[in-house]
């Protein structure tokens, strides 16, 4: 048995079975207890390497959890560090933890995570995933590390030294041509879609989708043919930016088209009875619940097969759409960002405009002109 000084710790190192152990008396608990730290290892230098780390831990507050690992710090942080967030960030980062994350360096002590670890994980999801889910996968890694760090459970946080790479190249977003566009709002019409009203809007105003899916009919004047988006389907309800809060006039093809959907949801409403969901909401199912992202693409693509247009478009290519379209009849791109909620035009410009032309209109007198003022047939006015 040897004795060595470890700081200012006493430590005892002895031999144990195979290999050797190493201990350090921290007197007694309150409750009368000894208090000690033990390490074991197959060699007095690795005993020994081991205790000088756990006292540096001790000095600097951590606590001596030596088997706490990445997966028990992941499903922490899911646990109690997403409180408040919405549902879908929650699913979000549970699928990220569950399918990437744990499988791969789940079983690893958070002691023992380097940035090698880290960079290896994100290197191989990047081969085959987008640069958005790398990111997030790092994001993840990055806030479950720093609320083990305020629990003094690491000293460091690894996971923030390293510099998530570029995933795979998702599908560009696309916009529809005017004909496309103008068949999609004819097919979109027909009753039997409980969405074609949801096509119609977000194509002719160029909201978000989020946006679109948290609209209430006290956010609607039909009357006066404007919307008012003040509300998104994110974290607390929030907008995106505090310029996507904004009012819109509506085209008459728009108007038109909500009252017929308004009229139908009050049937529906009637139809239900005392199960009817009171969320007063534009678009829901036919008991007032809520829809959510998958189910508003899965109707999205319904219409868009009908519309021969088959089914590799998305709803937010109804925003760059409406973007392109005023770009097409030279709309200002200062009016355009503005219509879209943009806080400059940058992200008009680089992302959005698909096609790129000078300067003058914009907004509902546009689509007005396009696609009629509801009793027409869509593009049947010049362009």
């Amino acid at each position: 048995m040897a004795k060595i000084l470890i700081g200012r710790y006493e430590a005892t190192i002895y031999r144990e079975g195979d290999g050797y152990t190493g201990a350090i008396s921290l007197g007694f608990g309150p409750d009368g207890v000894r208090k000690r730290i033990k390490r074991k290892a197959r060699t007095k230098r690795e005993v020994k390497d081991k205790l000088i780390e756990a006292v540096g831990d001790l000095e600097k507050g951590i606590k001596a959890e030596t088997n706490h690992t990445v997966a028990q710090c992941v499903n922490d942080f899911l646990a109690y560090g997403l409180k408040g967030k919405s549902e879908n960030t929650l699913k979000v980062y549970t699928s990220i933890a569950k399918n990437h994350i744990i499988p791969r360096i789940g079983r690893v002590r958070l002691k023992d995570l380097n940035v090698d670890h880290v960079e290896e994980l994100l290197q191989v999801i990047a081969e085959t995933k987008s640069t958005e889910t790398v990111r997030r996968t790092h994001n993840l890694l990055v806030r479950s590390i720093r609320m083990a760090e305020r629990r003094d459970r690491v000293g460091r946080n690894v996971a923030a030294l390293v510099d998530p790479p570029e995933g795979v190249a998702g599908r560009p977003s696309s916009s529809l041509s005017l004909d496309q566009a103008a068949k999609l709002v004819m097919v979109a019409q027909d009753p039997k879609w409980r969405l074609g009203a949801y096509v119609v809007l977000s194509l002719m105003s160029g909201i978000r989708t989020e946006e679109a899916r948290m609209l209430r009919w006290t956010d609607v004047d039909l009357e006066k043919a404007v919307v008012y988006v003040l509300r998104a389907d994110r974290h607390r309800g929030d907008t995106k930016t505090k310029k996507s809060r904004r009012g819109l006039s509506l085209p008459q093809a728009a108007v038109a088209v909500l009252a017929a959907h308004k009229a139908r949801q009050a049937g529906e409403r009637l139809a239900v009875g005392e199960l009817w969901q009171e969320n007063d909401l534009l678009f829901c199912h036919r008991d007032g619940a809520a829809l959510d992202a998958h189910q508003v693409r899965a109707e999205f693509r319904k219409i868009t097969r009908a519309a021969g247009l088959g089914d590799r478009w998305v709803p937010r290519e109804l925003r760059h759409t409406f973007v392109s379209l005023l770009s097409d009849q030279n709309v200002p791109v200062e009016r355009i960002a503005d219509l879209v909620g943009h806080a400059n035009t940058r992200t008009t410009e680089t992302v959005y405009r698909h096609r790129l032309r000078p300067v003058i209109t914009g907004g509902a007198e546009v689509m007005d002109t396009i696609f009629g003022t509801g009793s027409e047939t869509p593009g049947s006015k010049s362009a």
